[in-house]
């Protein structure tokens, strides 16, 4: 009997850049593999790590979360007005700083921290579960390597760009 479900297709890949393609396959692979986790608990991405920093480091202004996340302001301010709604955290103006705005964990957030905490767990057993300890290690050693590497790319283009416009205004 014929389904209407469908294989989901794996992605592109590029012949110049079969490691990069295939890097991208499985991010995207595991997003999605993530995404459909947190619905059960009616959460998107990031607001799961959210949960989590807040339960670790307490009330947090909302500039070290956009430090934290990697985001833009606009949209990690997005994300917590969706997330204030859902009456997943709280909102305030900082007591020390009327600039700066204190982000605080709900009752019902903190609730979610255990069950987010069990997913990610869950996750990670699906991911790498068939994996040895040692090939686990092994990929976390290279991971980092390619992570450093490209931090290190990021950083040296950005000088690059610096440089350039300088001598642009020169």
């Amino acid at each position: 009997m014929p389904t209407n479900e469908r294989t989901p297709h794996v992605g592109v890949s590029v012949a110049q850049a079969p490691l990069s393609s295939l890097l991208l396959q499985l991010v995207r692979a595991h997003a999605a593999l993530a995404t459909a986790m947190l619905q059960r608990l009616d959460l998107v991405a990031p607001q799961e790590l959210v949960l989590l920093f807040l339960e670790e480091h307490g009330p947090t202004p909302q500039s070290k979360l956009v430090h934290f996340l990697g985001r833009d302001r606009s949209t990690v301010t997005s994300t917590l007005q969706t997330m204030e709604r859902a009456g997943l955290i709280t909102r305030a103006p900082s007591t020390a700083d009327r600039r700066a705005v204190i982000i605080t964990l709900s009752d019902k957030g903190r609730g979610l921290c255990l069950p987010i905490r069990e997913i990610w767990s869950e996750l990670e057993r699906r991911t790498f579960g068939g994996l040895t300890d040692d090939q686990r290690a092994g990929l976390a050693r290279t991971l980092v390597d390619i992570r450093q590497g490209l931090t290190a790319a990021a950083i040296h283009k950005t000088d690059d760009d610096h440089e350039r416009a300088a001598a642009d205004e020169r």
